[in-house]
């Protein structure tokens, strides 16, 4: 017969235990976090000025998760680093040692997988920017002219930056050649370099000529957009189960530090610790293997 009071003590303190290393493993991260920042804006500081006006003239296109997935990169390698203190503390160093590598790897992973998702979106921020520059070469039939009018329409910040710097480049005497050659370096995208291609040609071909032709990649971008949302819908099943799986085995490693009937086991010896963390690295890489077909079939048909 089970004593309630018994259980109730043991699951509040198991609650408590967590909570307590979620806690630290945050609070380490935000320390050497702005350890971190506060010796790079040092470093940056002794610089000499000329060379970082020089770095800010050539800076190229940054290529950053957006920030609502930074939450949950932290949030990752927080109950990593958490749960490894809880191993640490009550004698399994392995265990510990493999989940901070394991955390580490899932916050640069997860940083990898959202560059991909926003570039991904930058071809939808292409269609859009050639249907707007469409429009406005109607009106202004002068190449920088009309794609000024169509930037202001533009929603995604990675392409609006490019563009912007692009017009900035031809405000300050460039040729045109040479400012189309710095966006398809920033952005190395095929639909925005078919674009760039047309702009080249522009003073060399009438409107109606050029009009075709923008109307002619507008719909391949169309056709694209459309096939890739019949793709989500048939792939959201797939998704959904790697999904799945890959929480299911993180709670169970969560669980195998946390729950005491199964910690007491694991950390008894190395051995066991050896075993835990066999089975954490095949349940890992399974995981990264269809996610990476996923993806690879994702690419294949868009």
């Amino acid at each position: 017969m089970f004593d309630q009071g018994h259980l109730g003590e043991s699951f509040i303190r198991l609650v408590f235990i967590g909570a307590s290393a979620l806690a630290a493993g945050l609070g380490i991260y935000a320390a050497l976090s702005m350890t971190a920042n506060l010796a790079g804006w040092i470093y940056q500081r002794r610089r000499p000025m000329w060379l970082r006006q020089l770095e800010t003239r050539q800076r190229r296109l940054q290529t950053l998760a957006p920030k609502q997935n930074n939450l949950g990169r932290l949030v990752i390698l927080g109950v990593a680093v958490g749960l490894a203190i809880k191993a640490v503390l009550t004698g399994g160093f392995l265990v510990a040692v493999f989940l901070v590598a394991v955390g580490i790897a899932l916050y640069f992973y997860a940083g990898t997988r959202a560059t991909s998702l926003a570039h991904e979106k930058v071809t939808d921020a292409v269609g859009e920017l050639v249907a707007a520059y469409y429009s406005a070469h109607l009106v202004i039939p002068t190449v920088f002219g009309a794609l000024s009018e169509a930037l202001k329409t533009q929603t995604n910040p990675i392409l609006y930056a490019a563009v912007e710097r692009t017009l900035a480049a031809f405000g300050t005497g460039k040729l045109t050649e040479e400012v189309l050659d710095q966006l398809e370096h920033e952005i190395q995208n095929p639909y925005l370099s078919q674009f760039a291609f047309i702009l080249r040609h522009a003073s060399e071909s009438n409107q109606k000529e050029i009009l075709n032709t923008l109307r002619e990649l507008g719909n391949r971008l169309d056709q694209r957009k459309r096939l890739k949302d019949r793709s989500k819908v048939a792939l959201a099943l797939v998704s959904g189960t790697v999904r799945f799986l890959q929480a299911a085995n993180g709670a169970v490693m969560a669980l195998a530090v946390l729950a005491p009937f199964w910690w007491d086991f694991y950390s008894s010896s190395v051995s066991r610790q050896a075993l835990l963390m066999i089975g954490g690295s095949i349940a890992i890489l399974g995981s990264w293997y269809f996610e990476n077909q996923l993806m690879q079939l994702r690419e294949r048909v868009l």
